[in-house]
């Protein structure tokens, strides 16, 4: 074989192997890694665990905590746990909070991805909102809150069935199940009513 064909090949396999591991590297990156999971575990029943917090933070430096007084993993899917006694803290911004509550969570401890139900409560600044069920998927940056939603500020209540909200751009779309019904907003005067 020619030398020259020879180099050739070589070059061109070495940079496919340096390709293919710059681009894993660039874009197929997680936007999320963990960085601490802490869980505390207390033996009153089989597979409970008690005073669990996972804490994670992604590239940007926003961060989610999520505490539950006591959860149970799935049986068949190991990253599921279910969480009972839910409240959890999300920092998009500096030094602003979305709180949420929930009686039970579905908690996805590989990608995040949190869903809370029963009595959800969530709180951002003066806003308050509360719903059946919040979805929040962390892993295609969107949220889902659904079901017998209200939202109140300080001028404002909005009654609806459902808010989807984009993650990234912070907007979002408000409607209701059954095309027939309208939203109600109220305006409150004084922001009291």
């Amino acid at each position: 074989m020619n030398k020259k064909l020879s180099l050739q090949i070589c070059i061109i396999f070495v940079t496919i192997i340096f390709s293919i591991f710059f681009l894993n590297k660039i874009f197929f990156k997680k936007d999320f890694e963990v960085v601490e999971i802490k869980k505390i575990p207390k033996t009153n029943e089989k597979n409970l665990i008690e005073g669990i917090q996972y804490f994670s933070k992604d590239i940007k430096g926003n961060t989610y905590l999520i505490e539950a007084e006591n959860g149970i993993m799935d049986q068949n899917n190991q990253d599921i746990i279910y969480l009972k006694d839910v409240k959890a803290k999300i920092n998009f911004d500096e030094k602003k909070v979305i709180t949420i509550n929930s009686k039970r969570a579905v908690y996805n401890i590989n990608n995040f991805d949190t869903e809370f139900l029963d009595d959800v409560k969530l709180k951002y600044a003066e806003n308050k909102l509360s719903c059946d069920k919040i979805f929040a998927k962390f892993s295609q940056n969107y949220a889902i809150l659904s079901g017998n939603l209200v939202f109140k500020n300080l001028i404002t209540k909005l009654y609806a069935d459902q808010m989807e909200v984009d993650l990234i751009t912070r907007t979002t779309k408000t409607s209701m199940f059954n095309k027939n019904n309208k939203i109600k907003i109220k305006h409150l005067t004084n922001g009291v009513n």
